[in-house]
């Protein structure tokens, strides 16, 4: 028999393909010089990176909150 003393959540681990991390290259930015090629940009970068996109939005509104009530 193989060996069976391995944690099964450990076996499906080394079967599951890894999620590779999203760059974006600096030359969809500099390439991307009207609205609307921007604009399709982040479309593509939200579809792609929901979980990611919603961080970003999350901390920035947490920022915003945070320095309203700051006096200026």
């Amino acid at each position: 028999m193989s060996n069976d003393t391995e944690d099964p959540k450990e076996k499906l681990k080394k079967f599951k393909p890894k999620k590779k991390k999203l760059e974006v290259p600096p030359e969809f930015l500099d390439n991307a010089k009207s609205y609307e090629d921007k604009l399709m940009l982040v479309q593509h970068l939200t579809e792609r990176e929901k979980g990611r996109v919603l961080l970003v939005i999350r901390s920035m509104l947490s920022e915003a909150v945070k320095s309203k009530g700051r006096v200026k």
